[in-house]
């Protein structure tokens, strides 16, 4: 069963990329989503958003399934996914190519499986819980960087409306701390590049199906992940503070936030 999670949640996520695809480079209109000017949608989040549940609800019928535009569906299952068709819609709508399709299964609120898919890349990441994780069948892992001040590590900035607190809560304490320090934006491509040592760490806040597609991918690459206090990540909350990294550094990041 577990091969078939994979399966489904990899044909779901390559069938996204191309409606993604379809629409790059189009004039689109950015909505807000419930007045909330910090989020829009776009058409293109709609429509991928809607093949993805509709593959994995005729997989898996019992399943409880959460998707960040418009699904929401409780069945009391053991299983939930959590899934953003399109993380990245600023980028994707400007035109920059750094936007992905994200899923996560999580079992009694714990990740067993994550898939991204870095849509303009054509990279294709996935991992299962104790089977490694991979980027286009060929196995990845995090960095070896076990010094702070040397480290890159990507810091998510967000729109102005929450930028404030997210400066009071982490960024300003990064600043001097870590050697290089980026902000390229959308998290599910982020937490790629750590998984596969480009960057590494990640420290963000966000929404739980931003992060859950590529947590099962960095652990699973050698990789750890944990709250500002260093706990277990609680994926029962919608809104997360992470830190994901290479793990040889994560103490390192959790001291600088104290």
């Amino acid at each position: 069963m577990e091969d078939k999670f994979l399966e489904v949640a990899k044909q779901a996520a390559l069938e996204a990329g191309k409606v993604i695809l379809k629409h790059f480079g189009q004039t689109l209109k950015l909505s807000l989503k419930n007045g909330d000017k910090s989020d829009f949608v776009t058409k293109a989040d709609l429509e991928a958003e809607r093949l993805i549940v509709k593959i994995i609800t005729a997989n898996f019928k019992d399943h409880n399934l959460i998707a960040e535009e418009e699904k929401k569906i409780d069945k009391g299952s053991e299983y939930t996914w959590l899934i953003d068709p399109l993380d990245g819609t600023i980028s994707y709508s400007v035109g920059l190519p750094y936007f992905s399709v994200s899923i996560g299964l999580l079992k009694n609120n714990q990740p067993i499986l994550g898939v991204l898919y870095d849509v303009s890349f054509k990279d294709l990441y996935w991992a299962q819980k104790g089977q490694g994780a991979y980027l286009n069948n060929k196995q990845i892992f995090v960095s070896n960087q076990d010094d702070l001040e040397k480290a890159v590590v990507d810091v998510d900035t967000g729109h102005r409306a929450r930028r404030q607190q997210k400066i009071d809560n982490y960024i300003s304490r990064m600043l001097m701390q870590v050697g290089y320090l980026y902000s390229f934006g959308p998290a599910a491509g982020i937490m790629g590049l750590v998984s596969k040592g480009n960057l590494d760490a990640y420290v963000a806040q966000g929404w739980h199906w931003d992060f859950a597609g590529g947590a099962m991918i960095i652990k699973e690459a050698g990789g750890r992940i944990t709250d500002f206090e260093g706990n277990e990540i609680d994926w029962a909350k919608q809104r997360l503070s992470i830190v994901a990294s290479n793990g040889l550094i994560h103490d390192q990041i959790l001291e600088a936030l104290k």
